[in-house]
């Protein structure tokens, strides 16, 4: 299995992985990540003629974006279970109420990378036959229930993700997390709350130009503020980090 594999192969020295040994829970939760990357794939059916082989070649750019994401999304969930491998049965709602979401956030994911990469596709190629089914996927005037709707899964997959490192730093003693660890958890709760309002952000401004055409680019927008906010963040939490490490070994701020 990947995760166990991985997990032989990480060191952290700054973090004790309290988790190397995948348990049912993580077992399963890997199970729920395959059947969301198979539910990517399951609407496709073998191309029977050349225009399907075209078409067929077309929708692998938005599954490759797709399963990025998920597989960004699963990378932060093996995290997780690595560095602090806490399995009580409040981790386990929060665990199950996670993959829920994600399995939810799945389909809304797929439809808006479509429409998002093969538009530009359909236009640069000159393709009229993909351009006109793209055209009958969604009006216009439907962009801004899309964006609600795609923004709500995003959104709640962060939200939950920095409540469960929120319940870990509540049990901080109980894990015995370091100074270090305490702020790299806390790290990792803001991080996740930022990646949470960028989606927020864009649910309000959908909600605000709803039923109109200017829902869908007003609202994809925003998405592009994650840049200079995880940049800024970044920073700041590198900054902070460094300074610890600093303390901790008695080495004065340069």
């Amino acid at each position: 299995m990947i995760r166990q594999a991985l997990s032989e192969r990480i060191t952290e020295t700054d973090f004790r992985l309290r988790g190397k040994e995948p348990g049912r829970l993580e077992n399963f939760s890997d199970a729920i990540f395959a059947l969301a990357i198979t539910l990517l794939l399951i609407s496709t059916s073998p191309p029977t003629n050349f225009e399907q082989v075209k078409r067929f070649a077309y929708e692998l750019l938005p599954f490759l974006v797709c399963i990025t994401l998920i597989m960004l999304i699963w990378h932060e969930h093996f995290q997780f279970y690595l560095r602090y491998g806490l399995r009580n049965s409040r981790m386990i709602v929060w665990n199950t109420l996670f993959l829920a979401i994600v399995l939810f956030y799945v389909y809304p994911l797929k439809f808006l990378t479509k429409i998002i990469i093969l538009f530009p596709v359909g236009y640069l190629l000159g393709d009229q036959a993909l351009l006109d089914d793209l055209k009958k996927m969604i009006n216009p005037q439907d962009m801004g229930q899309l964006m609600i709707i795609y923004g709500f899964g995003a959104a709640s997959v962060f939200l939950v993700l920095r409540q469960m490192y929120s319940y870990v730093l509540s049990k901080a003693d109980e894990l015995g997390l370091s100074e270090l660890e305490r702020l790299d958890t806390r790290t990792s709760i803001r991080t996740n709350f930022l990646m949470a309002v960028v989606p927020v952000a864009s649910v309000v401004l959908s909600a605000i130009f709803i039923n109109s055409w200017l829902a869908g680019p007003i609202a994809g927008f925003v998405y592009f503020l994650y840049t200079p906010i995880m940049f800024a963040h970044g920073r700041r939490a590198d900054k902070k980090r460094k300074e610890l490490v600093e303390k901790l070994n008695d080495t004065p701020p340069k």
